[in-house]
């Protein structure tokens, strides 16, 4: 099977998991229709993601890896607007963050089985619940991959942005198929540019307007920024295993 033919048939497995997703009986929330998305783990960004500390490398963590299959799996609005009409954390918006991780699990099963079917090796990337306390951070954040490979851009605490919209789980696995396009070679100005902007709408430093600190519940929010180990402490109250500003979210819908 071509790479086009096989890009079609991971898109219309994707879409399948999500609809029986929604069929069963234990799930509530409701999705969108997902966007999928490839990169190159031989962008350079990657290498300066690793080197400033900020996120694993995928060849360190699966060295066979070539390309990175991603999607994007977009709440209902109607999801997102309960959590931005309360004080705390809405409950459709913290049970939307336990549903959407199984829901990645069934998307990641979909991936594996088309892949293993082509002969490819594949793998996951992380586990999507591990945390690395000392960090205040994931050890691997599929958002940064999903920003590299252009289908949005970070936003406040890390999360993602697609479409203008806020409100979705990114996710993917990595295989030893090419499947990407080649990446820039980007070096000097035009790599420190290509850099900043993947960073930049990635807010914990300041500046934060008086809407975004009045709509942190956990007081981490101030003029300065985004106060990590405060924002922990506060998610850690809603997911004590896995503090990660998911699970809040309130920040969220802000833009730098």
């Amino acid at each position: 099977m071509d790479a086009e033919h096989l890009k079609r048939k991971l898109e219309r497995e994707i879409r399948e998991a999500v609809m029986e997703f929604q069929e069963r009986e234990d799930t509530t929330c409701r999705f969108g229709e997902p966007a999928v998305g490839y990169v190159s783990v031989d962008d350079v960004r990657f290498d300066m993601l690793f080197a400033r500390g900020l996120n694993g490398h995928p060849r360190e963590i699966y060295r066979p890896g070539r390309t990175i299959i991603l999607y994007y799996l977009p709440l209902a609005e109607e999801t997102v607007k309960a959590n931005e009409g309360s004080e705390e954390p809405a409950e459709e918006w913290v049970r939307a963050y336990y549903e959407s991780l199984w829901l990645a699990m069934a998307v990641n099963q979909k991936i594996r089985e088309v892949m293993v079917g082509q002969g490819r090796l594949i793998s996951g990337l992380s586990n999507m619940v591990s945390w690395e306390d000392d960090k205040l951070r994931e050890d691997w954040s599929f958002k940064f991959a999903a920003a590299i490979a252009g289908m949005g851009e970070m936003g406040p605490a890390g999360s993602f942005h697609f479409d203008g919209k806020y409100g979705g789980r990114v996710g993917g696995m990595i295989t030893d198929g090419m499947y990407a396009d080649k990446p820039e070679a980007l070096e000097g100005e035009e790599l420190a540019k290509a850099f900043a902007e993947l960073l930049d709408p990635c807010l914990f430093e300041g500046p934060c307007s008086e809407e975004m600190i009045k709509a942190c519940p956990g007081g981490a929010v101030s003029a300065e920024g985004i106060d990590r180990a405060l924002c922990r402490d506060y998610c850690r109250t809603i997911n004590e295993t896995t503090p990660v500003p998911e699970v809040c979210g309130k920040c969220f819908r802000f833009k730098v």
